[in-house]
């Protein structure tokens, strides 16, 4: 008799972390400009809601902030996020900084800064973005224009010279 309500006991506890809205652990990782925790650019949207729930409409809360995922045709489209949580294996994230570094001249820009294939300060609907921009998937930035608008984009904001925010899309359509 002992025997049967523990397993009666056991199988409650597990029936009630389930039913509870109990989600998988999320990770801490920010693989760059593709994936944090376990959401990532084209993954099922099904299978996003089930880890995470139905998306809220000012977003997941997540780490002290907020996680927004976009979805289109059934897949993650973009993801934006502003939390500190989520690092590279070298560490950065929100918060880091990115040096400058030396100008390079273009013929559109006579000192163009450049980082990890980034290009700092595009312009953006007609002003500088105050942010870091890549377009495309190559290691190095695509023009910022609308014949790559369907190309994959990502941003990273920065305040006072720090990473304040970043976002990933499969494609900008403005």
């Amino acid at each position: 008799m002992t025997r049967g309500w523990a397993t009666l006991l056991a199988v409650a506890v597990v029936g009630a972390a389930c039913s509870s809205g109990s989600r998988r652990a999320d990770p801490p990782v920010l693989v760059p400009w593709h994936k944090i925790g376990d959401i990532g650019l084209g993954n099922p949207q099904k299978r996003v809601v089930r880890e995470y729930g139905k998306e809220p409409e000012f977003g997941y809360r997540r780490h002290g902030s907020r996680v927004y995922v976009e979805f289109a045709e059934g897949r993650v489209s973009a993801i934006r996020f502003s939390t500190p949580y989520y690092r590279t294996k070298s560490g950065f994230g929100v918060g880091s900084r990115i040096p400058l570094g030396p100008c390079h001249r273009t013929p559109t820009n006579p000192c163009e800064h450049r980082w990890h294939g980034f290009v700092w300060n595009e312009w953006v609907r007609e002003k500088p973005c105050n942010c870091w921009t890549k377009v495309g998937p190559g290691k190095q930035s695509l023009p910022v224009s609308g014949e790559n608008f369907l190309k994959p984009w990502f941003f990273i904001d920065v305040r006072r010279g720090r990473v304040s925010n970043f976002y990933f899309a499969s494609r900008c359509v403005d």
